[in-house]
Order: C-alpha cells, then structure tokens, then sequence
C-alpha cells in the first residue's frame, strides 16, 4: 500500500514531466526511424546511379568500334557518374575534383583497373579488325565481334560498378576516408565484390539491349 501511494504521489506531482519524457522518447524513436529510412532510399538510389553508369559504358564500348574512344568515354563515364553520386550525397564537386577521386579509387583498385585497360586495349583491337572486315565477310565476322564486344563490355562495366561503391561510401562519408585511408575502404569493396554474378549481369542486361536494338533496326518502318 506505501508503495502504491508513493507512486500515486510521484505520478501527482511528476505526471506533465513524465508525459514530455514520453513524448520526447518516442519522437526521437520516430525520428530515427526517419533518417534510417532516408538512408535507406539514397543508398538504393547510389546503387541505381552505379547501375546505370555500368551499363551506359558496357553499352557504349559494346556498341563502339573505335578503341581509343573506348578508353576515353570510359573515362567520361566515370567522371559524370561520380558527380551523379556527390548531387545525390549533397557534396559540392567540381569535374576537376570528380577526376581526382576518380585516380585516387583507380589506384586503389590496382588490378581491375589494370585489367580494364589491358582488356579494352586487347579486344578492342580484336573488335575493330572484326568490325571493319565485316563488309569483306559479308557480315560473317558480327558473330564474333558481338561476343567479343560483349565480353569487353562487361569487364569495364565490373571497374565501374568497383569505382562507383568505393565512391559512394566516400562520399556517404561526408567525403572523407576514415581513419584508414582509401586503400582499406578499397579493399573492403573488393572483397565483398562478387564479379562473376556483376559480369553475367552485365552481360545479360547488354545482350537484351543489343537484340532489342537489332530487331528495333530490322523491324520494317510502318508509313502512315
């Protein structure tokens, strides 16, 4: 019975304080809620932003003959996708920072960058001398240059995908890399990378996009 009176007594004289308490707590929880639900929805839309930069440079060097422009719109593509994610994170960077970042990462990534470049200079050789003999083949060297396109495409598109995480969490970071540097935030993205899954993707995702495109080229034009 004391006890029941003291809290009585307590709930009494404390009631309105209690009640703000209350009220403050579950706002916070609201509040937290919120932001994580925030975060959430800009994380899936970085990826998407990845996503899109991936493919648009799978699509450009699959469907692109030239092996210099090759280097250089990978490039591009890099640096337009990079700036994409700091609009999105609200961080102010010019192209001249988006560049920077972007050999900062490409150092960090040491092998599959390397491995870019040493594919797009090699079957971007192959894909050129297979496009300009296909009027002497009468077309029967497509066949390889599609599979030799696609499958550079894909590697490239695998080093975007790796500069665009590196890249996000930079910058999700408030443009800082931690404590550790860049080079411990690279390797936590390459090891959870899982580039056989990423290729096949791009590989799919680019093989729908050519056959659309060559059924959209063969289709006959319907005059009204």
């Amino acid at each position: 019975d004391d006890l029941k009176l003291k809290i009585l007594e307590i709930l009494n004289r404390e009631g309105k304080s209690l009640l703000a308490l209350n009220s403050m707590l579950f706002a916070d929880a609201v509040n937290d809620r919120l932001v994580e639900r925030k975060l959430e929805i800009r994380d899936r839309n970085a990826n998407q932003v990845i996503w899109n930069g991936v493919m648009t440079k799978a699509a450009a060097i699959a469907l692109n003959p030239v092996m210099v422009v090759d280097v250089v719109s990978s490039a591009v593509i890099d640096v337009v996708m990079i700036l994409s994610l700091s609009r999105l994170y609200s961080i102010p960077m010019t192209q001249h920072g988006a560049t920077g970042l972007l050999k900062t990462i490409a150092v960090g990534l040491g092998g599959i960058t390397l491995s870019e470049l040493l594919v797009t200079l090699g079957l971007g050789s192959l894909k050129t001398a297979l496009g300009l003999a296909a009027p002497a083949t009468g077309g029967i060297s497509l066949a390889p240059y599609v599979s030799v396109a696609v499958t550079q495409a894909a590697v490239a598109g695998v080093s975007t995908y790796a500069i665009g995480q590196v890249a996000k969490v930079y910058l999700a970071n408030g443009a800082s890399w931690g404590p550790d540097g860049p080079k411990t935030v690279v390797n936590t993205i390459l090891e959870s990378l899982d580039e056989t899954s990423i290729l096949n993707r791009i590989k799919d995702e680019l093989r729908a996009k050519l056959d659309l495109q060559r059924r959209r080229e063969t289709q006959p034009s319907v005059e009204k």
